[in-house]
């Protein structure tokens, strides 16, 4: 059955999130997966003091998360709940790094999600800050949520997929159409254009663009601007949306080097939740939600 991932460090925030996640899994009804991977200390070869170490760590992690689902599961039994699914609520915790330890969670579970959270209000978690996180962006096989700090669960009533209108976009469009059903909500397509750009061409490409996809609830918002990231705070701070979608693309070693992508400002920035489908992922097929 279809799974949602969260990745927690036991955070405040991250208890916000892990709350939001049920709210998410009750309303696509999916199953809850709550996930803590934690470390051995660096430079420290193996040793009774490093052993010792891990079996604490092993131990608090598996207490921290079995409490966790019990509030979960404890809240669904209170009636607190937005129908009547009620999704199965696992744990899962493991040594090692994020990346290798998604890979082995993919081959047992259908992640069609990771749920991550920003540690304050203007500051990522220390799993989406060190660099393992973004190396979960860059190759994992499904989307990622970000959520901004101690954001509750509202059932999505407005989806803005902020798109370039390239083919693979068509892909998530499907997929977050999908996701839409679940709670009868509109997906508005943003385009940022050049100020300078043809009005008549950029018209003619959205007409493209929406005729090969079939969503019955879909609007476009064209926003003029040269900066991308101005673009999308701005549509976030003025128009009630409940979801912000970017696909992240992949960029070469030079790219890295000018500063970070549009992606990673805006996980930074956003007051609103943010999906993020991985590009790899995009071009042949997408999570059905």
């Amino acid at each position: 059955m279809k799974t949602v991932l969260v990745l927690t460090d036991f955070s405040i925030n991250a208890d916000y999130v892990a709350h939001y996640a049920l709210g998410l899994t009750q309303t696509i009804r999916a199953n809850l997966l709550l996930c803590n991977i934690y470390q051995s200390p660096d430079g420290e070869e193996v040793s009774d003091r490093k052993l010792w170490h891990m079996r604490v760590c092993e131990e608090n992690s598996i207490n921290d998360l079995g409490e966790l689902v019990a509030r979960l599961k404890s809240q669904l039994d209170k009636g607190d709940i937005l129908n009547d699914f009620r999704p199965d609520i696992s744990q899962y915790s493991e040594e090692g790094l994020v990346g290798e330890k998604l890979k082995e969670l993919v081959a047992r579970y259908e992640i069609v999600m990771a749920v991550i959270s920003k540690h304050s209000a203007n500051n990522i978690t220390n799993i989406f800050g060190r660099n393992h996180a973004w190396n979960i962006i860059e190759n994992a096989g499904f989307p990622v949520l970000v959520i901004p700090y101690q954001v509750r669960f509202k059932a999505f009533k407005m989806i803005a997929f902020a798109t370039a209108m390239g083919e693979t976009d068509i892909n998530v469009l499907e997929s977050l159409s999908v996701l839409a059903e679940h709670s009868g909500a509109e997906i508005m397509l943003t385009h940022v254009a050049d100020e300078n750009s043809d009005s008549k061409n950029e018209e003619n490409k959205i007409k493209k663009f929406f005729d090969q996809v079939t969503c019955s609830r879909k609007s476009y918002h064209n926003i003029k601007g040269d900066n991308v990231i101005n673009s999308l705070t701005w549509l976030a701070a003025h128009i009630d949306i409940d979801l912000l979608v970017l696909v992240h693309h992949k960029r070469g070693y030079f790219e890295k080097l000018l500063g970070r992508s549009i992606t990673q400002k805006m996980a930074n920035s956003s007051n609103k939740p943010l999906l993020i489908f991985p590009s790899a992922a995009v071009q042949e097929t997408v999570a059905v939600f």
